[in-house]
């Protein structure tokens, strides 16, 4: 039988078994890329960032972020997981002087079904992607530094 010791007395083998049973119970502690998010809604790690694929994300993905403080916190109106502004792209103005954090959120594909995962949705001055309502579309080297910088903060959140 086990017993309770302090955190910095275990070494690191015997952190990843807890964890590892942990998980084995249904108690999630990482997400993985290809089985928890991914592009498109088969959540595809084959392919890099290119501006043509949406990113989703798994319900209990989405749990797993909100417990590591990866969204704003409160209720916010019309917006359901929206992003903390550290997380989220910038677009620089001309010559990079003026700088604004593109809104980012993950948003339900399907409002009726509970175990529908989430998608990434940006959007800034009339620009959105996916396009869903709006006209304009973001340049694809905007989406794909969004999409990186997304990427690289959820890595980052895993260490």
């Amino acid at each position: 039988m086990r017993h309770i010791k302090i955190y910095e007395e275990y070494s690191d083998d015997e952190l990843s078994d807890l964890i590892g049973d942990l998980e084995s119970v249904g108690h999630k502690h990482r997400i993985e890329f290809g089985k928890d998010y991914g592009f498109g809604l088969s959540m595809r790690t084959d392919e890099r960032p290119t501006g043509k694929s949406t990113l989703f994300f798994t319900p209990e993905a989405v749990e797993l972020l909100k417990v590591k403080g990866f969204f704003k916190p409160g209720k916010h109106f019309g917006s359901e997981y929206p992003i903390k502004s550290e997380f989220s792209p910038i677009i620089k103005g001309q010559g990079g002087t003026n700088t604004n954090t593109i809104s980012t959120e993950l948003k339900k594909h399907s409002k009726s079904d509970p175990a529908s995962p989430y998608y990434l949705s940006m959007y800034h001055g009339g620009m959105e992607f996916p396009e869903k309502s709006y006209s304009r579309k973001f340049r694809t080297p905007t989406l794909v530094a969004g999409l990186i910088k997304i990427l690289s903060a959820i890595k980052d959140l895993e260490k």
